[in-house]
């Protein structure tokens, strides 16, 4: 498997450009230290390199883990300078989870850009990243920017990382986060919840939009979630899948009480105080592959099953945080209504999900703020 590499020499500063969905990033500072790893040919077989820009065939040099795992990858050159040289591995077949050096250095880059130290993130689903735009002296990192990090492509999704003071209380926001259908695998959708554990969070806040499969619920409820059931994880697909590093946590965690039962009844007071416990519900949620909507025969199946809401997320980010032994908290804003007839012209669309988003956008952000202070507080005196 050989794949030309142009090799330049300029001088200046190396360029990471993002990297597409199935690849990732390999950066050097040595070429001899990146020979080493390589086997240098060109399409006939036989050994050369040259230099001063002209083009050289790398192949990469068969390793124990590539054989019993059967990864196998091609290595192009996205940028050169200073005698350094960066380069994109594509990788064909089954993509291994990024190791935990490679998720510090994500970790280790925000940390360097911003003096705040938070122990809450929150995940902002489809249409509630505005949470992010309420943090005072906050940073700003744009995904694009991040070393390693995945790339949003969901409207509604403004693609950044946040952190700041929200209400005093230092916290990081994604606005916008990735999904299966956009072609990641579920280890990377989940790769940014690793990466707030390097940098110290200790509880999360994961929100999103859903479908509202139970029949007592409205448009505009807001579910704060009790369980999950995880179809991928039926199908033998999770984000853990594959070899575990302890650093992150156990081969085999438990997920019984995925969703913080004091967290939950923390929400409960305060939406009590809030006044609206005749819009906030709770239930189960399920997260399926999407990007189709359900048919109606599966909403039939799934409510049958105890589902009281659907959406596309959620899931792998909930696991990896448990996994990692963080304290989960989050809920659903229910933006449209499970259609279970087959005698209507009815349809779900996204824009009705950005639509219903926008005009909760206040009370969710309300709900979110006051739980985080609470939780900061209990964190300090427990």
């Amino acid at each position: 498997m050989v794949q030309v590499v142009s090799v330049s020499q300029w001088l200046g500063v190396d360029t990471l450009l993002p990297p597409l969905p199935g690849h990732k990033h390999t950066r050097t500072s040595n070429m001899s230290s990146l020979l080493n790893n390589l086997i240098v040919t060109d399409p006939s077989g036989s050994s050369r390199k040259e230099s001063g820009g002209n083009l050289i065939h790398l192949q990469q040099r068969p390793t124990e883990d590539m054989a019993t795992q059967g990864n196998r990858g091609r290595l192009r050159a996205l940028a050169s300078g200073g005698g350094s040289m960066c380069l994109e591995e594509v990788v064909i077949g089954e993509e291994i989870p990024y190791p935990y050096e490679v998720i510090q250095e994500s970790a280790e880059y925000l940390l360097s850009g911003t003096r705040h130290r938070p122990k809450i993130g929150v995940i902002c689903g489809s249409g509630l990243g505005g949470l992010a735009d309420q943090l005072d002296e906050r940073d700003v990192f744009p995904y694009e920017s991040i070393p390693n990090f995945p790339v949003s492509t969901v409207v509604g999704h403004a693609g950044r990382m946040v952190i700041g003071l929200l209400s005093g209380v230092p916290v990081m926001c994604m606005q916008g986060r990735f999904h299966a259908y956009e072609g990641y695998p579920l280890w990377k959708c989940a790769m940014p919840v690793r990466v707030m554990k390097l940098m110290g969070v200790e509880q999360i806040i994961v929100t999103n939009a859903a479908g509202g499969l139970n029949p007592g619920f409205k448009v505009g409820d807001i579910m704060i979630i009790k369980d999950h059931i995880n179809m991928q994880g039926f199908a033998g697909d999770s984000p853990l899948r594959g070899r575990n590093d302890e650093r992150f946590g156990p081969r085999f965690p438990a997920m019984n009480n995925a969703y913080d039962k004091n967290l939950r009844d923390m929400a409960k007071k305060i939406v009590a105080d809030m006044n609206l416990s005749d819009v906030v519900q709770e239930g189960v949620y399920v997260m399926l592959g999407g990007p189709t909507y359900e048919t109606v025969a599966e909403l039939k199946l799934l409510r049958v099953v105890g589902v009281d809401a659907v959406g596309m997320s959620t899931v792998p980010e909930v696991v990896v945080a448990r996994h990692c032994g963080m304290k989960v908290f989050a809920f659903s804003l229910i933006t449209n209504q499970c259609i279970m007839q087959y005698d209507t012209d009815a349809t779900a669309n996204h824009e009705e999900v950005i639509e219903v988003a926008d005009k909760r956008k206040k009370d969710l952000q309300e709900l979110a703020c006051r739980l985080i202070v609470k939780m900061a507080v209990v964190d300090q005196d427990g």
